[in-house]
């Protein structure tokens, strides 16, 4: 708990405490002039009246969740998980290589302390081949695909409040796959329960393809913000070095999403 909310606690448990005096001096002058019977209800007011105030202040400091900080002693208030996407922008001399693309994140982990949650992540990225580097190999159409599997510690630097900052960074297993198209016009069918109707569209084929597997690191950080059941929204960027053979990749996602 902040400074700001042990204030907001003790602002409230003085505003009870007064309460609860006024009351039971306004109880005690009012017996002095009613019968017996009177005195007997006054002096035993309902408990709903003075209880009331306490749970609301106490309530009142907790109203935005704080995303990396356990709120009970189970394991479900120690489960953490997250969906978010963005763009991928490439790095360093994949910047010739690769356009932007976007990308995907799905992930869950285990809230250790206040300060330190271990995550587990599935990110999937997709960026198209310019079309320079198409004219080289002779073809009309390409791009590449990445999904990785990644354990990633994250560091809460602040984790009260409505905006909060954390540090991410890890490592794992990426596969690469790099595809080549040629446009088609490609025919498919749409069936009832009847009879099985031809249709065609105009697409692209995978005309050669090959993948890659690799080791891989990320590192980054991002902020959190806003919130409600629970979560925060969060923003991220992360630096992505792929030790795929002949040349790394390096890639940096930038990623909007939302975390319990």
């Amino acid at each position: 708990m902040t400074f700001f909310q042990y204030g907001k606690a003790l602002r409230a448990t003085v505003v009870a405490a007064t309460a609860i005096l006024f009351t039971f001096g306004f109880a005690s002058l009012h017996a002095q002039d009613s019968t017996s019977e009177e005195r007997q209800l006054v002096a035993n007011p309902e408990p709903s009246t003075t209880p009331a105030m306490g749970p609301s202040a106490q309530e009142s400091g907790h109203t935005v969740p704080a995303y990396g900080y356990p709120q009970g002693s189970g394991l479900k208030s120690h489960l953490a998980a997250e969906f978010g996407g963005g763009w991928t922008t490439p790095a360093s001399e994949d910047q010739h290589d690769l356009t932007y693309g976007w990308d995907v994140v799905l992930g869950g982990g285990y809230k250790v302390n206040r300060h330190f949650t271990l995550m587990g992540e599935y990110q999937y990225n997709y960026n198209n081949i310019p079309a320079k580097v198409l004219q080289q190999v002779g073809e009309p159409g390409g791009h590449i695909s990445i999904w990785s599997l990644t354990a990633d510690p994250v560091w809460h630097i602040k984790t009260g409040g409505v905006w909060g900052a954390y540090a991410v960074g890890g490592g794992g297993y990426y596969k690469k796959t790099t595809s080549f198209t040629q446009p088609a016009i490609i025919t498919s069918y749409y069936c009832d329960y009847f009879y099985c109707y031809p249709y065609q569209y105009y697409g692209s084929v995978v005309v050669a393809q090959f993948s890659e597997n690799a080791g891989g690191m990320n590192i980054g950080g991002g902020l959190t913000f806003g919130g409600f059941s629970g979560a925060k929204f969060y923003s991220e960027a992360r630096y992505t070095w792929i030790d795929t053979p002949g040349q790394s990749t390096k890639l940096v996602p930038v990623t909007f999403g939302i975390r319990w």
